[in-house]
């Protein structure tokens, strides 16, 4: 028996124990004493009831600071709407129960947007470039104006993404190119940019604390990630869309942002059923470097989900010493729908494109690995299906099996490795990875190419 069957075996009991008690007071069978109601047309001094409902993410956010909104509660905002700004939980108060984010009535999903609108303030910096002040609180953008971040992701003008992101004014050179430093986003224009332009900063769409329920929300517009997880615990994320995300810097010119991300520490996380399009880097993602308590990932599951036009589908990277209680513990990746990996927005403008358009990623594998991936479709990449770190070797206790995958032709299976689609099953016997997938090329009629 191989050291991860031994540790899944060894770990189940306990994690069954966990997970069952969670769903019994949890999300299913929680007693959720409080609901309150958010709308676009409500007030923050109303009751948050349905027939005078809150305003804000902030309101929504300091009454969970005050504990008026705790585990077993609900937040329900209506469909149709749309909350500019970011909601990070705090560490929840009371006992039991999860906290519900959710939606009521009918229409569209309420949208979390993280978007500042431009009014018609910009001022002229240079010929041919202008500029508009997006610190909190300057009067020249509507939208998220809670958002003290001026570290701008991309910008989107009549439904069309710009993300040439420059690091200094010398470097705008096309059109929409822009720059952005403690107070302006700058952009490289003849004419004034006007109102309406999208502007996405440096923000996480959400943060849910331990013993959060997401579901039914639209999360667009943030220039970090869509949905932070963190190290949090008994989390259910389900049925969101998460779409346009990313794209600030992270340190440098280093740039990031993901669909869904779990930290290490994260532990019986479930994922499911949601739609993630357009982000800068992974759709979804668990990594991190072990410390102090935060050491492993346990129980964390991605089901159900669609993945559209990502640069990666899924991504895993872990760092520190090795011990048989730390690493990822009995997660996967299961009958998902990947489409497009590489074809998002920033596609052609990132500066590490060699390689990582591709639907599985792993690199830095230093901790054990517990995962299982199987009865996905993977549908369609840039450069090949996987990428394995920079010597191309499939991480020990990845499990890959009888997924569908389809490339185009002559689109090699793995980074480093000669097989193209057509030699799956040369690959296959060699690496002893993907034993019971289907592996086709795609008609040139559904390729992007």
């Amino acid at each position: 028996m191989d050291r991860t069957l031994r540790r899944r075996r060894f770990l189940q009991g306990a994690a069954a124990l966990i997970v069952g008690g969670w769903a019994v007071q949890g999300v299913t069978g929680c007693v959720r004493s409080t609901v309150k109601y958010v709308s676009a047309e409500g007030s923050d001094s109303n009751p948050g009831t349905q027939a005078a409902p809150w305003e804000t993410l902030v309101k929504v956010r300091s009454a969970m600071d005050s504990g008026e909104l705790q585990r077993g509660s609900q937040v329900l905002f209506r469909r149709g709407d749309t909350f500019y700004g970011y909601l990070h939980e705090p560490t929840l108060q009371g006992l039991s129960g999860a906290l519900v984010l959710g939606a009521y009535g009918s229409g569209d999903r309420p949208v979390i947007s993280g978007y500042k609108i431009s009014k018609a303030s910009w001022i002229r910096h240079t010929a041919g470039v202008w500029k508009l002040d997006i610190t909190a609180g300057s009067g020249a953008y509507t939208g998220n104006t809670m958002g003290a971040s001026t570290n701008v992701g991309f910008l989107k003008v009549s439904d069309t993404i710009r993300g040439w992101k420059r690091f200094s004014l010398s470097e705008l050179e096309n059109p929409w190119d822009f720059y952005s430093d403690e107070t302006y986003v700058y952009v490289k224009r003849n004419g004034n940019p006007g109102a309406n332009v999208h502007i996405s900063v440096q923000q996480d769409g959400l943060r849910p604390a331990p013993d959060s329920h997401i579901t039914g929300l639209r999360i667009e517009g943030h220039g970090g990630h869509g949905i932070n997880v963190g190290s949090s615990q008994r989390v259910s994320i389900r049925d969101n869309h998460v779409t346009a995300i990313g794209g600030s810097a992270l340190s440098g010119t280093t740039r990031y942002g993901n669909g869904i991300e779990c930290w290490i520490g994260a532990a019986e996380v479930d994922i499911r059923e949601n739609t993630i399009r357009e982000t800068y880097d992974v759709a979804f993602t668990m990594q991190g470097e072990a410390s102090g308590s935060s050491v492993s990932w346990e129980d964390i599951r991605f089901r159900n989900n669609r993945v559209e036009n990502c640069n990666q589908s899924f991504e895993m990277w872990s760092k520190g010493t090795p011990s048989p209680v730390n690493g990822h513990i009995r997660c996967s990746f299961t009958d998902n729908i990947c489409v497009d990996a590489g074809y998002s927005w920033a596609a052609t403008i990132r500066p590490d494109r060699n390689g990582k358009g591709t639907h599985l990623l792993t690199y830095s594998m230093e901790l054990p690995c517990d995962v299982e991936i199987t009865r996905n479709q993977f549908l369609g990449a840039r450069d090949h299906y996987t990428r394995n770190g920079d010597d191309g070797l499939v991480p020990p206790g990845l499990d890959m099996h009888h997924n569908i995958i389809k490339l185009a032709a002559g689109k090699k299976i793995a980074y480093l490795h000669p097989e193209t689609i057509e030699q799956a099953a040369r690959w296959t016997a060699r690496t002893g990875k993907e034993k019971g997938s289907v592996a086709q090329r795609l008609p040139a009629t559904a390729t992007k190419e």
